[in-house]
């Protein structure tokens, strides 16, 4: 029996072991008969094997096995079937003559970062690198060449451009991919591109600022704080101005401390940013300085009047109904730990043409009572005689509280009596004869 077939085979290659498969059909020669001599018929068949490497050149075929079918037409009649099914085993050593080379074609690919690769003068691009095909059992050598900027890493499969100092433009990276150790068409070439954008018009620093608290006192302090950036992401310096109190600059920030001088005024604090290139931008902060809060002003209180209208005789004298008032008004006063009083003595029209000090006598007859005649003892010291001018027989009495008055309020008390040109007469003094007993007219008091 011998065969002469032809097919087709696949192998998976390996570092090692290469497994195959293969097909083949062809022509059997066969004589099983006694006179039937040789027949040359179809033979078909399949099978596979192991091969393992020895050498890119040599190979041990570790095992081999093939099914071939054929069939015999017997001259004679027979029970012998026709149909021929035979099993091949097979090993030995394989040669391998030819270019010995990858199935399919090494490629490789970039990627960049950013996506898009557009940046700036001074930014970086990041590149990483990434084959198809390669053994991923072999070792890969890397090679990177760029038109532009500076290669952090030219042998590594990641690496980075620095792109500082290059001018607006495009720009190409290759990155080359080497597999050592496959001699012939054992590389692959891929490229990217870059773009280094114009860079944009200057802009100064973008700056606010802020103040805590916005009002202080004299001797207080604010802290005034500047947001400041630079859109070109430039350094930032800064300065500071006031146009009051005294500041102390700490950066980005001051503290402006305040002084009397500073009473009552809105100080306007000043920061400034400037970066490298001289560009600056200014932002203007108010702080109000609190003036010293001013004491509230008293008013003068009227305590009531006595009048001098029951005893026609004497004119001047405290009465009856005038020590009533006189006696309630004492009791008051003791009362009152401070303060004094006011007695604004008056007199009508028809009494002042004879007698025009007749206000101020009664002023101090008053006095007289509350400190001397009266069950209660006053303060003499916290009585004041005024003498208010024409208008109708009375004294009017004010309580004039602590503190600074308010304006314009002495103006209604008229002026202070001398007294000591000006005596105070009892109530007691009886009348002399059918007519009043005047007293002796003071001198005019002074104003």
């Amino acid at each position: 029996m011998s065969y002469a077939l032809g097919g087709v085979q696949y192998k998976y290659h390996t570092d090692k072991l290469s497994p195959f498969l293969r097909t083949f059909v062809g022509a059997a020669s066969i004589s099983p008969d006694c006179c039937g001599g040789n027949q040359w018929n179809l033979a078909a068949g399949g099978g596979g094997g192991l091969d393992l490497a020895v050498s890119p050149r040599f190979s041990i075929r570790l095992a081999q096995v093939d099914y071939i079918y054929s069939n015999y037409r017997h001259r004679f009649v027979t029970d012998h079937a026709t149909q021929w099914n035979s099993v091949r085993l097979a090993a030995g050593v394989v040669f391998n003559v030819g270019s010995y080379c990858n199935i399919m074609p090494l490629s490789c690919s970039v990627a960049a970062s950013p996506t898009p690769a557009e940046v700036f003068a001074g930014e970086p691009i990041r590149l990483n690198t990434a084959g198809t095909n390669f053994n991923s059992k072999h070792a890969v050598n890397y090679s990177w060449a760029a038109t532009g900027g500076r290669l952090s890493s030219p042998t590594t499969q990641a690496t980075e451009i620095d792109t500082t100092g290059l001018a607006p433009g495009s720009y190409s990276v290759n990155a080359t991919m080497t597999d050592p150790t496959i001699k012939k068409v054992n590389s692959a070439t891929c490229a990217t591109s870059f773009i280094v954008k114009q860079p944009p018009a200057s802009v100064p620093p973008l700056v606010s600022c802020s103040v805590d608290p916005a009002s202080i006192a004299v001797g207080g302090s604010a802290t005034v704080t500047l947001a400041a950036s630079s859109p070109d992401r430039r350094p930032l310096t800064y300065s500071w101005s006031s146009t009051g109190g005294q500041l102390s600059e700490q950066g980005a920030s001051a503290i402006l401390t305040v002084y009397a001088a500073d009473a009552g005024k809105t100080i306007a604090v000043t920061g400034t940013a400037t970066d490298d290139r001289a560009l600056s931008m200014s932002s203007t902060c108010n702080v109000d300085v609190k003036a010293p809060l001013t004491p509230p002003c008293v008013k003068i209180e009227d305590w009531g009047e006595c009048t001098f209208e029951k005893d026609p005789k004497r004119p001047w004298r405290v009465d009856n109904d005038c020590k009533d008032v006189l006696d309630k008004l004492a009791l008051r006063l003791r009362e009152m730990p401070t303060g004094n009083l006011a007695i604004v003595g008056y007199a009508e029209e028809k009494e002042v043409v004879s007698n025009q000090t007749l206000g101020v006598q009664r002023s101090v007859n008053v006095k007289r009572y509350l400190t001397t005649d009266g069950p209660t003892k006053s303060d003499a010291a916290r009585i004041q005689p005024r003498q208010g001018g024409t208008k109708d027989a009375v004294t009017h009495v004010y309580f004039i509280p602590e503190g600074k008055l308010c304006a314009g309020e002495l103006e209604s008390l008229g002026s202070l009596v001398d007294e000591t040109k000006v005596t105070g007469s009892s109530r007691d003094v009886p009348p002399r004869g059918n007519k009043a007993a005047t007293p002796k007219p003071p001198v005019s008091p002074s104003h």
